[in-house]
């Protein structure tokens, strides 16, 4: 190694990267908040707790099927207005 490079550390994080991240958990947390009111949701129309009958991960799984999709489409959106009112 040439004296006036420098070392590179491959496991650090840049800026834009941990940014990236914070927003990709954000985007798990209204997921999970989203599929916890379809759980509710769900109770309501069944008049008891669909955990009565159901697994957690099978509700979850149904509402990925169902609704993940659109809402990614929903939140990406909501993403691009708030970065051009700012």
């Amino acid at each position: 190694m040439d004296e006036n490079q420098v070392p590179t550390d491959n496991n650090t994080v840049s800026s834009p990267q941990k940014a990236s991240e914070e927003e990709v958990k954000k985007s798990v947390e209204v997921e999970i908040q989203e599929m916890e009111k379809y759980k509710w949701n769900l109770g309501v129309h069944l008049q008891h707790d669909p955990l009565q009958d159901r697994s957690l991960n099978d509700i979850y799984c149904e509402w990925i099927n169902k609704y993940a999709a659109d809402f990614r489409k929903f939140w990406e959106e909501k993403k691009k207005e708030d970065v051009q009112k700012t």
